[in-house]
């Protein structure tokens, strides 16, 4: 598998090393063209070609490194750790919790086996960037929910707290259904009732039939086992 593939934003920098290295024979490249490779990259400072480098090489990944972390930038950082054997986790770390950027502070926590969660897990819940925050709660492992579910709550969005219901206890599931029924959110009104065994089906089921719109009525009839309205199907 070719890990530069977990990251979109990556192709063009893969190009650039496509570009890079196309002089060279890197089937069958020789010590002294590596180190000449090694030293053109040293000059250029650029953590796409370290890391790339790396990834197919393994030679001399001190200097590598070195470069992705005096670059202090949080994807290149984020791929090292991930990708590439013996790196300096703790290090690298310390450059994408700096950098503020959820986006990698989530994936570092998440997908880096030997990150510092609890830090990295705070700083997510503190950004309040829901986004990201659910999918912390998605992918985390040994996540503990209830840190999430005052901030879900709170945003009042329906995918989100659809996610947040495969979690918690009932007495949270109720509020979540309270808020995705406001919601007027149908679609998730329906997923709730059909994909979350302990949801309250006879109100999500009332729900839809107080608005009134025969198309949803009938989906949810159709997609919810315990739905009391299977007849209306056959006289609608």
């Amino acid at each position: 598998m070719q890990e530069w593939f977990l990251e979109a934003e990556c192709k063009e920098d893969y190009f650039k090393w496509i570009s890079f290295i196309e002089k060279y024979n890197t089937d069958n490249i020789k010590k002294s063209k590596l180190e000449q490779l090694h030293n053109l990259i040293l000059d250029s400072k650029d953590p796409s070609l370290a890391y790339f480098f790396s990834i197919n090489f393994s030679y001399k990944l001190y200097n590598m490194q070195k470069i992705i972390l005096d670059s202090r930038n949080p994807k290149y950082c984020f791929l090292f750790a991930q990708n590439i054997l013996n790196a300096d986790i703790a290090a690298l770390q310390n450059i994408v919790s700096k950098s503020k950027n959820v986006k990698y502070i989530y994936k570092f926590a998440c997908f880096v086996p030997q990150a510092n969660t609890k830090l990295l897990e705070d700083l997510i819940l503190k950004s309040n960037n829901i986004k990201y925050i659910v999918l912390c709660l998605k992918h985390m492992k040994d996540i503990k929910y209830k840190k999430y579910v005052k901030v879900i709550l709170e945003s009042k969005k329906p995918k989100y707290l659809y996610e947040l219901a495969k979690y918690v206890s009932n007495d949270e599931l109720d509020k979540i259904e309270d808020l995705i029924i406001d919601s007027k959110s149908y679609y998730y009104i329906r997923m709730l009732a059909s994909k979350i065994k302990s949801s309250n089906t006879d109100k999500l089921e009332k729900a839809i039939l107080d608005s009134g719109n025969l198309q949803e009525i009938k989906k949810f009839a159709k997609s919810v086992k315990k739905s009391k309205m299977k007849q209306f199907l056959l006289v609608v």
